[in-house]
């Protein structure tokens, strides 16, 4: 995808969630740059609050990391996972909170190429298999967890590895007194 459909893409999106532009606003001519596992996306807030994508950029003013993974469950599961952030954390913050509440009117776009009746219906189609696809994806999810726990037990319970740590913790305490009783003893030359 090139920089301009990019841009394209970011600005139209920002357009129609106007309230964004007043949010970035606060942060015009700070550069962002969003890491993607191996895409990059380098983002410069303009005077207006819109987003403009660049080639390079020698200042960088906040860089976001995180993976493919980690971005399918931010947009799934609504999971921050393991998003790294350097550089200015406010900007970062806002930029997340633009992003994971930024919304396509998919189906005011539609309209304007099939009608508005047609892109109702269609909008309303997608939306169940959307929400459809999620709730298989959790049900499908959740059968495997179990699964792995309870029948091929490749997975342990959270409440197993607490009682696993409880009784390492145990016997550690145990072998210090141990130690210690032993120490007692040689230095009263019992032993």
């Amino acid at each position: 995808m090139t920089n301009k459909i990019k841009k394209i893409i970011l600005n139209h999106l920002l357009s129609q969630n106007d309230w964004m532009q007043s949010r970035l606003i606060n942060h015009k001519n700070k550069v962002i740059v969003i890491e993607i596992s191996e895409f990059k996306l380098i983002l410069k807030i303009d005077e207006n609050g819109l987003l403009q994508s660049l080639n390079e950029s020698e200042e960088i003013d906040c860089i976001i990391k995180l993976t493919v993974n980690d971005l399918i469950n931010q947009v799934i599961n609504n999971n921050n996972g393991n998003i790294s952030i350097e550089g200015d954390l406010e900007l970062a913050n806002e930029v997340s909170q633009v992003l994971k509440k930024i919304e396509w009117d998919f189906e005011e776009d539609l309209s304007r190429y099939i009608g508005d009746i047609p892109a109702i219906q269609t909008t309303k189609i997608l939306k169940k298999i959307v929400a459809s696809s999620k709730k298989n994806i959790n049900n499908i999810t959740g059968t495997l967890l179990e699964y792995w726990q309870e029948e091929n037990k490749i997975l342990t319970k959270k409440r197993n590895v607490e009682i696993f740590y409880s009784e390492v913790d145990k016997i550690v305490e145990d072998t210090e007194r141990l130690e210690a009783r032993i120490k007692i003893m040689r230095e009263k030359k019992i032993l």
